[in-house]
């Protein structure tokens, strides 16, 4: 009870029953989530003197931010309908290019052209299948499969590229506007133009962005690399 917010405790308390017993009702209920799964019931709650003993799946919850996290990359890279296919093959496993297209409802030319879009991205890879002791391409049957270590190490190259453009075009930017940092840093008054001001202005709101775009970027890192 000491990490939870004030507001939160009064309003357990409040309720019939007070604070252990409708903060034990509420973990109870989080436990039946599944997914993700958030929270375990180690003890039951039930008849518990302390209400009940409850563990954070962490694991499972990163598992599931990672995910969603990958999945977010891939449709901000490469759209809606790639993401899909991708959901898809991660859930369906082997599956040919007009299987794909059923299950992600494009048709076959679509299909095939964003899963080639996806394979030259190395999001997912291409598996041949021999039905004959000797190699005959004509004969193969090829699926399509994605490898979840080798999806996760290509997001987090993405983002660290992302994050390193960043960087550059914030150096970039901190070049273009020194003189009107060191005019700042000195009070100078050049600044109290009204044009001078507005470009400061329009100068600082850029770096404000890019910071926090860094800044976003570093925390999905940090869940990619299983930190």
């Amino acid at each position: 009870t000491k990490y939870l917010p004030a507001t939160v405790l009064d309003k357990y308390k409040s309720k019939a029953g007070g604070l252990k017993t409708n903060l034990s009702k509420a973990l109870v209920h989080l436990s039946v989530f599944k997914w993700p799964s958030c929270i375990v019931e180690v003890e039951e709650a039930y008849g518990h003197r302390q209400g009940g003993k409850f563990e954070v799946t962490t694991n499972s919850l990163a598992k599931h931010l990672r995910g969603r996290l990958m999945h977010k990359v891939v449709r901000d890279r490469h759209g809606e309908v790639s993401a899909r296919i991708i959901s898809v093959l991660e859930s369906r496993g082997h599956l040919e290019s007009e299987a794909i297209g059923d299950f992600a409802m494009l048709p076959a030319k679509e299909a095939r052209e964003m899963l080639h879009c996806l394979y030259r991205s190395n999001y997912i890879s291409l598996a041949n299948f021999q039905q004959s002791k000797q190699y005959n391409p004509n004969t193969a049957i090829y699926t399509w499969q994605v490898d979840h270590h080798q999806l996760q190490r290509t997001v987090t190259d993405n983002v660290i590229a992302a994050i390193t453009n960043l960087r550059l075009r914030r150096q970039h930017e901190m070049e273009i506007g020194k003189e009107w940092v060191e005019r700042q840093g000195k009070g100078e008054e050049e600044n109290d133009y009204a044009k001078d001001k507005s470009n400061y202005v329009a100068f600082c709101t850029g770096l404000e962005r890019l910071d926090n775009d860094v800044l976003l970027l570093d925390e999905s890192l940090l869940v990619l690399q299983d930190v």
